[in-house]
């Protein structure tokens, strides 16, 4: 048998598939993102708009978006070096850790397999799972040997030089058990080990999905998790608005701990109460969910409040005691310094007195209201390009 050699492909679809689904994604991504944030027209956009704030910090999202988007680089390049070889006396297996495929439960590392060492080798589709990409992405191949059992995913390796074997756009939408079945079968990787083992007990075991989902679990089928999962939606929802929303808002003082610990505790008491009857692990790992969701959304929540509950907004004669630094004898100090308009702060006469709009405290600080600050901060930027 003349030596095979398989790359590895981390998504089922064919890549012009692929290309379209991930688009689709990118687009709606990108439009959302544009109608939530209220950004200008392309021509008036400027690149700052896209990452910083109306007071000049970076917005929160954007180094967590840089962080999740180098790890994700660091993993597609990692795979990119997953290779088997497969000749008429071993199989070789090399997969670094960096995939992050051993967190799935598949082999990492590199591994040479002598043909004679194999036992037997099991192909088991995933049941349970509604479309047929998802299908495949879960089943695994297992190569048993005496010492070790070797889990790979059967249908995500191509052979160099070869066809590229996997669905086009037309199967999203498929979802036959069958047709699971014999598309696995039919894989070049499958078929080569049954061609090098000589059938040797290759067997093909349909097994429930395996890990969060185990015993054939669905969240959908709890109207306690239903309800949970809407909750837990609308919680992200409201405090993603909520928050871009009340951007012009500056918390000084000191914040209570106890409405976060409040509403984190009532949010996982009521997943806990919503979750009986699910198993363990959906029933314990949403309701901690939820419950930090509840705790996240109480702090966008007690602004809210605070502008509701509080009476007008009071003009404030605040001293300028260092740059970016103000201080009253009654009120919190408003502290500017690293507010990424430092050199609007630095326009200003130090030990001068100037006016902040503040509502005053209802669970125990004060806000600020930046929207005249940020206006002048942009005339001033403005001037000063001119």
């Amino acid at each position: 048998m003349a030596t095979q050699r398989f790359r590895y492909a981390a998504s089922v679809l064919k890549r012009s598939a692929f290309l379209i689904v991930t688009g689709s994604f990118l687009l709606v991504v990108l439009a959302s993102t544009f109608l939530l944030l209220d950004l200008p027209n392309i021509e008036k956009l400027e690149l700052s708009q896209l990452y910083l704030n109306e007071n000049g910090d970076v917005y929160v999202e954007v180094p967590l978006f840089s962080l999740v988007l180098l790890l994700s680089t660091i993993v597609l390049l990692a795979k990119q070096n997953v290779r088997l070889v497969l000749t008429n006396e071993s199989l070789t297996i090399d997969i670094p850790l960096l995939t992050g495929l051993g967190l799935w439960g598949l082999t990492t590392g590199s591994h040479r397999i002598p043909l004679t060492a194999i036992q037997s080798v099991e192909l088991t589709p995933v049941s349970g799972v509604q479309n047929i990409p998802q299908a495949i992405q879960k089943a695994r191949l297992s190569i048993i040997t005496r010492e070790k059992v070797y889990r790979l995913q059967p249908y995500n390796f191509l052979i160099e030089g070869g066809p590229d074997h996997r669905m086009g756009f037309g199967a999203l939408f498929g979802k036959s058990q069958s047709k699971v079945e014999a598309l696995l079968a039919e894989a070049p990787l499958v078929q080569a080990l049954s061609l090098a083992t000589n059938n040797l007990s290759f067997t093909t075991t349909p097994t429930d999905e395996t890990g969060p989902l185990a015993g054939h679990f669905d969240l959908l089928q709890h109207k306690g998790m239903v309800i949970q999962l809407v909750l837990l939606t609308g919680l992200g929802i409201y405090t993603l608005v909520d928050y871009l929303l009340l951007t012009n808002f500056l918390v000084v003082g000191e914040r209570p701990l106890w409405p976060f610990v409040f509403g984190g505790l009532l949010a996982g008491a009521l997943g806990i109460h919503l979750g009986k009857g699910a198993p363990k692990a959906e029933y314990i790992g949403l309701s901690v969910t939820l419950g930090l969701a509840g705790a996240i959304a109480v702090y966008p929540g007690l602004q809210r409040y605070t502008l509701i509950a509080a009476p007008a907004p009071i003009e404030i004669t605040y001293q300028m005691t260092k740059i970016g630094y103000f201080e009253h004898a009654s009120y919190p100090d408003i502290d500017q310094r690293e507010s990424g308009i430092l050199e609007y702060w630095e326009s200003l006469t130090l030990g001068e007195n100037y006016s902040f709009s503040l509502y005053e405290p209802v669970v125990g600080f004060t806000m600020v209201d930046m929207t005249p600050v940020y206006a002048k901060s942009r005339a001033f930027y403005e001037a000063a390009e001119q």
